[in-house]
């Protein structure tokens, strides 16, 4: 799944999943060959799961 898929998926923004990873609050996402992220489903609900706990 890309990070596109996963904002609307997910309904967040890719900035905000880029900045996570990017600070180290989730796991980075493995990257094609084409340096395209690629999400599986067990990740997308942890990044989700972790975002709902953050805004309570």
């Amino acid at each position: 799944m890309t990070i596109s898929e996963v904002s609307k998926k997910y309904n967040l923004t890719q900035d905000t999943i880029r900045y996570y990873e990017k600070i180290g609050l989730i796991p980075k996402a493995p990257r094609t060959k084409s340096g395209i992220r690629d999400f599986d489903d067990e990740t997308c609900r942890r990044k989700k799961k972790f975002v709902d706990r953050a805004k309570k």
